[in-house]
């Protein structure tokens, strides 16, 4: 093995130079930089738990106390009723027993002289119906036929029931009869004696005009159905076909009990919204009003001076009455208590709670409104749970 030369391995440390470390000394500018940005951190946390904890605080508190906003609106009390309604109506009857050819246009308005129907006479007056049992009877001259006859008509009665029932569960449109010329003795024009709106609908109280009132029940209302004139309807004479309505005025009548019947007779002028017209609300007049204490209820009909599609076919109808409609101050009911015998609500005034006398104007459910109350003010309705004066955040 090789030896390594001593004067080389002196040359090769010669190469090499061993440095004293200064080592890590304190700098005071670095630590001045590091204690503002982290002073800054510091005051911007206290800042963000500061209004964080203000907002939601308030956010908890407005929730507690259920602080709302006094808003200004309309404020209505309503009613649903049940009503009879009358019209001025002069009925048009047939002159002859006989079919009806011709109507003209329904919904109308008509003047004297209009041209209403045709009605045809007929030669034969007998209603096919009549006819047809007359031919279903036996012969008297032969029992054993009638017997057969019997059996047979049995069987057919049997297979009419089920017909019948098989078309009540199958209804179709109703089967036209023709007629020719041939079957008339003669045809009549009916025409108008009176102006107003043409109506086919007949109910029976026709004869019913301005007030009048009537308990209203699930009997009544099946009693009063009525039915509507069509072509080729058979008459009799002096039978109802037609009506001419007054459409310029008519009643609308209703019973309420003595509450809220009371308050509604002191409004001269209320609003209806009709069902059978639910798009179009129109006002009406108190014309008449009668209190029956024994009874306990109020009586009023109002007079209505509009049309509205439909009106002459209806007779008991349902309605929505307003009766009072006001604007002003509205908050929640509950809001409002009395301090000391004066009656007020509890505000939030910045921070602090503050007692305001009010005056209650109008009720409606849940809902109230006042005076004496400035709109957008923070009302609180739990206040129960606070006192006058108390600082609030």
């Amino acid at each position: 093995m090789k030896k390594k030369d001593p004067k080389k391995i002196q040359k090769a440390k010669q190469r090499f130079e061993v440095h004293s470390g200064k080592g890590r000394r304190f700098d005071l500018s670095r630590l001045k930089r590091g204690f503002v940005f982290y002073v800054f951190l510091l005051l911007a946390l206290v800042v963000i738990v500061q209004v964080g904890y203000h907002w939601l605080g308030e956010q908890f508190l407005a929730w507690r106390l259920q602080v709302t906003t006094a808003t200004y609106g309309i404020l209505e009390q309503k009613k649903e009723v049940q009503g009879v309604v009358t019209r001025s109506e002069e009925v048009i009857v047939a002159p002859y027993s006989g079919v009806i050819l011709e109507l003209a246009e329904p919904g109308k308005r008509v003047s004297v002289g209009k041209e209403l129907a045709q009605l045809g006479i007929m030669t034969v007056i007998d209603p096919p119906e009549i006819k047809e049992e007359e031919e279903l009877q036996p012969e008297n001259g032969d029992p054993d036929q009638a017997g057969l006859d019997d059996e047979n008509g049995l069987e057919n009665n049997n297979s009419l029931a089920e017909d019948e029932e098989e078309e009540k569960e199958n209804p179709e449109d109703p089967v036209e009869i023709e007629f020719n010329p041939a079957d008339f003795k003669d045809i009549v024009t009916i025409k108008s004696e009176f102006s107003g709106l043409l109506s086919y609908y007949i109910d029976g109280m026709e004869n019913r005009t301005g007030p009048f009132y009537m308990e209203i029940e699930d009997s009544t209302a099946k009693d009063l159905e009525g039915s509507i004139t069509t072509e080729s309807d058979r008459v009799r004479a002096g039978e109802p076909i037609m009506k001419i309505v007054n459409n310029w005025a008519w009643h609308y009548n209703i019973i309420l009990p003595l509450h809220p019947g009371r308050s509604v007779a002191l409004e001269e002028e209320v609003e209806l919204l009709f069902k059978f017209a639910p798009d179009e609300k129109v006002r009406a007049e108190l014309v008449r009003s009668e209190v029956d204490n024994d009874k306990r209820e109020v009586r009023l009909s109002y007079l209505i001076e509009r049309q509205l599609p439909g009106f002459d076919q209806a007779r008991l109808a349902a309605a929505t009455l307003i009766y009072v409609r006001k604007e002003g101050v509205i908050i929640p009911a509950e809001a409002v208590f009395e301090k000391e015998q004066v009656t007020g609500v509890y505000l939030n005034q910045g921070g602090r709670v503050v007692f305001q006398p009010v005056t209650i104007t109008g009720r409606q459910e849940d809902q109230v409104m006042v005076e004496n109350l400035v709109p957008n003010s923070l009302v609180i309705k739990r206040h129960e749970m606070v006192e006058e004066g108390r600082r609030l955040n």
